[in-house]
């Protein structure tokens, strides 16, 4: 009978260190590479230098596409490379431009197809 009210409640995971980063592939089926950007001071000169971290994170709906802002919390190793999960999508990115060519511009239609 114990073991009924254990299974009846469901826990939450606990929450790790949490990270804000843009998505910079979503090549992968559920996964995301994540590029961190930060800044620390060198140790001797005391100069600024920019730095970035690379992180693979589990996205399980397939949601997050290239450029979005997202912050992913650490979790148990799914893989080798990946041991964080996605949490939500913070900022959406803007959809891609579409490269006008110059030919376009001036003749105001599209260059044929070779």
């Amino acid at each position: 009978m114990a073991d009924t009210a254990t299974a009846d409640k469901t826990t939450e995971r606990p929450l790790l260190r949490t990270i804000q980063g843009v998505v910079a592939s979503d090549k992968g089926h559920k996964t995301i590479k994540v590029v961190v950007n930060y800044q620390t001071r060198h140790p001797k000169y005391g100069k600024y230098l920019k730095r970035r971290t690379v992180l693979h994170a589990h996205d399980e709906k397939n949601e997050a596409k290239e450029g979005d802002t997202v912050e992913i919390a650490e979790c148990r190793p799914l893989s080798k490379t990946k041991h964080h999960r996605l949490l939500r999508i913070v900022q959406k990115a803007p959809e891609k431009a579409v490269q006008v060519s110059a030919e376009e511009v001036m003749t105001g239609k599209a260059p044929e197809p070779k």
